[in-house]
């Protein structure tokens, strides 16, 4: 394509919009709004799946051993336990470490302690797993193989917390998807309505321009140009609004004594931003791609 043809098409293009700017600035601000919905997702998921990655990285499993075992049966179980399938590290607290603990963890209520004339806390194993194999199936498979200990007395890693939490996850996502994919939809219906709008206002030029030979192609590309200019404005529209924020969130969760202070809250990655722009530019080619045939077919 030379310079001339391409100058002739933006300045159609020019036209096009000046002639009903109010419909073209609907249409921007129709694909910024259905970004800005998507991209507030997109960050949900990506801060709700880091968070959900880091609790799987510290979720163990914790054998609470019957009492009155010797040193050389403690060791003879360390080194059962690091032979089990998906075991990383293995771990031993003793009684008095883990009253240790558990004072450091109520440094500010010991008082609820001093009662006690005896250490009532079972000795354990934490049993750490490899990456990537925290998942409810696995854990589950441990469970069962630890439990066939008779040094066992029982066990905790919050299986149930940990099956709920993860079913839903697996719900955010899939609703996510489809409601990304129910606002791309509807982007893509209220474009096509606005860009036959456009056309209905200008039919007879395009009419003009059918009689006198035109093309199709040479019809539809100022058309289609303009709406992947209006898809990137409404992507970038939606960046700087989503960007704006997450700024204000942080400024307002990042205090002291906010509840959220300790969160390592994430702004969406380059990659998401870049997908974000692509799904804009998209929306408004595909809107336009189906009212441009509907028309020139009647």
């Amino acid at each position: 394509m030379n310079l001339t043809k391409l100058s002739s098409i933006f300045q159609r293009v020019r036209r096009n919009i000046s002639t009903s700017p109010y419909l073209h600035l609907a249409a921007t601000a129709t694909i910024a709004f259905s970004l800005l919905v998507i991209g507030v997702f997109a960050m949900l998921y990506v801060n709700i799946s880091a968070l959900i990655h880091s609790w799987q990285q510290d979720v163990r499993v914790v054998a609470y051993l019957k009492d009155e075992l010797s040193e050389e049966w403690v060791e003879s179980l360390r080194q059962s336990f690091a032979k089990l399938n998906g075991v990383e590290e293995v771990t031993y607290v003793s009684k008095d470490e883990a009253m240790a603990r558990l004072r450091r963890q109520m440094k500010h209520r010991l008082s609820l302690l001093e009662g006690l004339r005896e250490n009532p806390l079972p000795a354990s194993f934490e049993l750490q797993l490899v990456h990537g194999a925290q998942t409810p199936e696995n854990l589950d498979l441990l469970a069962s193989q630890l439990r066939g200990f008779p040094e066992v007395e029982d066990l905790g890693y919050g299986e149930t917390w940990f099956n709920r939490f993860s079913g839903f996850i697996g719900f955010f996502r899939l609703a996510s998807l489809i409601i990304g994919g129910l606002v791309i939809a509807i982007t893509v219906f209220v474009c096509a309505n606005t860009i036959r709008l456009t056309l209905y206002a200008k039919r007879e030029e395009v009419e003009i321009m059918r009689l006198v030979g035109a093309t199709d192609a040479f019809i539809k590309t100022p058309f289609y140009v303009q709406n992947l200019i209006e898809g990137l404005l409404g992507g970038l529209v939606a960046l700087v609004l989503l960007f704006g924020s997450f700024k204000f969130l942080i400024a307002r969760i990042q205090t002291p004594d906010a509840l959220l202070s300790s969160c390592d809250i994430r702004f969406i990655s380059f990659t998401w931003c870049a997908a974000l722009l692509a799904a804009g530019m998209f929306v408004g080619w595909f809107g336009s791609y189906l009212s441009l045939k509907s028309f020139l077919r009647s």
